[in-house]
């Protein structure tokens, strides 16, 4: 596994853990404030990695598949909200 795939596995695992939290700590609005705020939070953790990284190779590929796998997975806990 290359590093990046080790970053990328790591941000979705933090936004999962985060999802979760949120959607047992809270409900309603917060609930998706507190998504969206993950969300961002996630795009921005690439970004500034990229931003301090002497090697700022692939970018965008790396922000295109943390995109993806954030909104999959806030998709989910969103549809888990929803039926709960």
């Amino acid at each position: 596994m290359s590093r990046q795939w080790l970053q990328i596995a790591a941000i979705w695992a933090g936004v999962l853990i985060a999802g979760i939290v949120a959607l047992f700590g809270y409900s309603d609005d917060r609930l998706y404030t507190a998504f969206a705020a993950i969300a961002g939070s996630a795009i921005a953790l690439v970004s500034l990695e990229h931003l301090f990284s002497r090697k700022a190779k692939d970018t965008v590929r790396q922000q295109i598949y943390v995109s993806t796998g954030t909104v999959s997975i806030l998709g989910l806990l969103t549809l888990i909200a929803m039926v709960r």
